[in-house]
């Protein structure tokens, strides 16, 4: 595994073992289709094999993730188990003593465990009304249940936010701040922004990172927590984070490819491994049988993990084989042809 210092060390195609000629489809598909991505990258045992911006992106632009904010959030909490600062048992109404007077007893029961797979079900998710509240916790523990907590997965983003709350409480820190110190700091990631509510951090939602960090935090994963020479969070967590520990085939989820269960805030993918994602297709997608690390953001309704299967795994599978074609005139051309989508867009976003 090769980790990068101020850039990623470049693979060909070639020394990659990747089919090129699949990876000119994958991008012979988005020009086809109109695709609006803003920037992909593919690290192949953290050697960069490709990158891609479209017009006025590139690969250090940092944009709201949105749901990819959690999987950061996921890795703060294993941080502070390795630390045995919390444990996943822990009841969650125990760090929140002076912001809780009145509450359903249900939640006497509430672990972090439920809050970190999604196993809260409750009848709504008050996570957009946060910014309406005098007191961001107290509402979380009086929303009526719709099952015993464990039993049915709920997305429920304003559990995650009581994740990054616990955060706060153990630290004396934000999420942000905590993560700054025991994660970006070491793997190279600039001390991103993280909207916050009553000082804590989101959790949720709108980190503003860069595909370059995405990239980078991604090959964390795939390394199991280590980079280099420092172990900034357990195998054993992260192995418990990414297989299955609740089933998510439920007919109220928006994609299909959400069905296949969900780890410690991770999705797990049809094509096996992990993921983390976000609304409008933002990715991180790792698949360890050959080493990748694939990174997607864009603005789109449509589902683009199809490319990563479709593409990049099938000329990963299929291996490196000549092709004539000059893979950076596809990537100047997505640029170039780019430019009209992402003016409709920010277009669109000034209506």
């Amino acid at each position: 595994m090769i980790f990068p210092k101020e850039d990623f060390n470049k693979a060909s195609v070639k020394d990659a073992n990747i089919n090129k000629g699949i990876l000119v489809d994958l991008f012979n598909k988005i020009d086809d289709d109109s695709i609006n991505i803003h920037s992909m990258m593919l690290l192949k045992n953290g050697s960069r094999v490709f990158k891609a911006s479209a017009y006025s992106f590139d690969e250090d632009t940092k944009e709201n993730v949105y749901s990819v904010s959690k999987a950061f959030t996921s890795i703060a909490i294993g941080i502070l188990i390795d630390k045995n600062l919390i444990k996943l048992d822990d009841y969650v109404l125990y760090f929140f003593k002076n912001e809780v007077n009145k509450y359903l007893k249900e939640y006497e029961q509430l672990k972090i465990k439920h809050l970190l797979t999604m196993s809260v079900p409750q009848t709504k998710d008050l996570f957009f009304e946060l910014d309406k509240m005098k007191n961001v916790i107290e509402p979380f523990f009086n929303q009526p249940l719709t099952a015993k907590l464990g039993e049915k997965f709920m997305y429920n983003n304003y559990a995650t936010f009581i994740l990054s709350a616990i955060v706060s409480k153990v630290t004396n820190k934000s999420l942000n701040d905590f993560l700054n110190e025991n994660l970006y700091k070491i793997v190279g990631i600039k001390k991103p922004k993280w909207t916050e509510i009553n000082n804590y951090s989101l959790g949720a939602t709108e980190l503003y990172i860069s595909a370059n960090d995405m990239a980078r935090f991604g090959l964390l994963l795939l390394n199991d927590g280590q980079w280099n020479d420092s172990r900034i969070v357990s195998k054993d967590f992260l192995q418990e984070a990414t297989k299955l520990q609740i089933k998510t085939n439920y007919d109220d989820l928006n994609f299909d490819y959400d069905k296949y269960g969900y780890g410690y805030l991770f999705w797990l993918n049809s094509f096996g491994d992990f993921r983390a994602s976000g609304s409008y297709q933002q990715h991180i997608v790792i698949n360890k049988e050959y080493g990748l690390v694939f990174v997607l953001k864009a603005f789109e309704e449509r589902n683009l993990l199809s490319l990563f299967e479709n593409y990049v795994l099938k000329a990963s599978e299929e291996g490196y084989n000549y092709c004539d074609y000059s893979l950076r005139d596809f990537i100047r051309r997505f640029k170039i042809h780019s430019k009209e989508i992402i003016e409709m867009e920010k277009n669109k976003s000034f209506e």
